[in-house]
């Protein structure tokens, strides 16, 4: 954790405490990586893949991964909020999706000109 600088305000120390709270439910080999550089935190998939590693810890060991997705979730909210407060018109979403969301009653994306609640929407349940 000595890749940390040192924080400037009592916001970056929050936030500084919540991400070492998530480093210490990594695997040591990936906070050493971390720490070395050798893993790209700007990269959008590494958030992704954080986030995966958190919802499998989740799973298979609940009380404990319950703990680290709760801590994830803070970090997330921690760097929303500072984003806004130092760039208002940067767009922060808590969601992240692959691709935009269809609406139920908008025109189907397959093209078939079905609305897609009649289409691929009860196909997908069909499956599930």
């Amino acid at each position: 954790m000595d890749a940390i600088a040192p924080p400037s305000t009592s916001r970056d120390a929050k936030t500084q405490a919540a991400i070492r709270e998530v480093l210490s439910f990594l695997p040591s080999d990936v906070v050493k990586e971390l720490n070395c550089g050798q893993i790209d935190v700007h990269d959008p998939g590494f958030l992704e893949g954080l986030a995966d590693h958190i919802s499998r810890l989740a799973i298979a060991s609940p009380s404990s991964g319950q703990r680290a997705l709760g801590k994830f979730i803070k970090l997330k909210k921690l760097i929303a909020r500072s984003l806004r407060e130092s760039d208002p018109q940067a767009a922060v979403s808590s969601t992240l999706r692959a691709s935009e969301r269809v609406g139920r009653n908008a025109a189907c994306p397959c093209g078939s000109g079905r609305k897609y609640k009649q289409c691929c929407w009860r196909k997908s349940y069909e499956n599930a």
